[in-house]
């Protein structure tokens, strides 16, 4: 085996044995000592590879995106003659659902990676904010709307918006996804109608 299969067979490790401690003892109560101990590796092995728990989530979402991207991108290619607005709705309502089955990943993320930094290019390694990737998602959608509207302002606005802590907030307060949905089409996209 190389040593970049090497490398790639470790990091793998980190992210599944990760993952498996996280579901098992919930993310706060997980430190990264507790992972490198797990796979009884050093810690320098392990910040190495992931200098805090927002890159380490990031890594186990990555597949998780790149599937909502592909599930995205299909539906797009499938439905060309949707409207904006339907279009629109199946996004937010792909989005809600990622964010709803990983909420607490998702906040470890955005409470680990700041933004300006990464943008700066201060921050090696770092993924993109997740805004950032939300944002980039939803942008074709006002794109193809027929109206001055700001694109970059409303995608932005709406990623913004579509953060772990909200959605958990109003979950917690009885709201099901589907009012989430609702909610945030009536706000975002039905002013584009």
């Amino acid at each position: 085996m190389s040593r970049i299969e090497k490398k790639q067979e470790m990091t793998q490790a980190i992210v599944n044995t990760a993952k498996q401690l996280f579901e098992e003892h919930g993310i706060e109560n997980v430190s990264m000592h507790a992972i490198a101990k797990e796979l009884n590796i050093g810690q320098g092995t392990l910040y190495r590879r992931f200098s805090n728990k927002g890159e380490l989530c990031f890594a186990m979402l990555e597949s998780d995106f790149l599937r909502l991207h592909q599930k995205i991108m299909t539906y797009m290619n499938d439905n060309k003659e949707a409207t904006s607005y339907d279009k629109g709705v199946f996004i937010i309502r792909a989005l809600v659902s990622l964010i709803s089955s990983h909420s607490s990943w998702l906040e470890v993320m955005l409470t680990h990676i700041d933004g300006n930094l990464v943008n700066n290019n201060q921050v090696p390694n770092s993924p993109p904010p997740p805004i950032v990737i939300v944002q980039e998602l939803i942008q074709p959608i006002f794109e193809q709307v027929d109206t001055d509207v700001d694109t970059f302002f409303w995608s932005t606005t709406i990623a913004a918006v579509l953060n772990p802590l909200l959605i958990r907030q109003l979950t917690v307060s009885g709201y099901t996804e589907d009012d989430i949905v609702d909610g945030l089409a009536t706000i975002f996209l039905a002013p584009l109608l």
